[in-house]
């Protein structure tokens, strides 16, 4: 074989990997200002177009069911759930980040979610994913958290875009749960 034939199977070899390796993004959105409006329970002065040092945390949950499980009291996954593994690498971010962090706006938009997408590598293929916002900038000093009441199957490496609503709302039972218990009121 000459050269150019070795050239051209590596190619195509290659663009075959290429096709197999190929990560799906998952952007969850909401048009409305639905999110804010439960964000806002939480910080009635969060705001729209909010600084990067200000936004809060969001980060992607991986399950092999449909079911979403609850945090530990750590903040840890329970269950089948894990922190999707994927890291971003924007300076600052850690695993599981959805890249912007907690953004909505603008106001004259009707203030909608603007996060980012999920990065699901192929590895992870016929997972489920969902996010949790966290009431903080840094999970560390995170007191709670609000989750989705539904998860999305990944099955295709294609980017999709997941409507917040109707069909992956935030569940409302609480809409704000602690990560630890309630301390007692005194």
């Amino acid at each position: 074989m000459t050269n150019s034939k070795w050239i051209l199977m590596l190619v195509m070899a290659l663009g075959w990997l290429g096709l197999f390796a190929q990560n799906s993004l998952i952007r969850f959105m909401d048009t409305s200002d639905y999110t804010l409006s439960l964000v806002r329970q939480e910080d009635p002065e969060y705001p729209t177009l909010t600084p990067a040092a200000q936004r809060w945390v969001v980060l992607a949950y991986l399950s092999e069911d449909d079911v979403i499980d609850p945090l530990s009291e750590t903040g840890e996954p329970t269950g089948d759930d894990i922190v999707n593994p994927y890291i971003t690498g924007l300076p600052g971010t850690i695993m599981g980040q959805v890249a912007t962090g907690l953004l909505f706006g603008p106001e004259q938009a009707g203030s909608p979610l603007g996060i980012g997408a999920a990065v699901i590598t192929p590895d992870h293929f016929g997972k489920y994913v969902y996010i949790r916002i966290f009431n903080s900038t840094r999970i560390e000093t995170a007191t709670k958290y609000m989750v989705q009441a539904k998860a999305f199957e990944v099955t295709q490496p294609d980017p999709q875009m997941i409507n917040i609503l109707p069909d992956y709302a935030w569940d409302v039972d609480p809409v704000w749960k602690w990560i630890k218990p309630e301390p007692e009121k005194q």
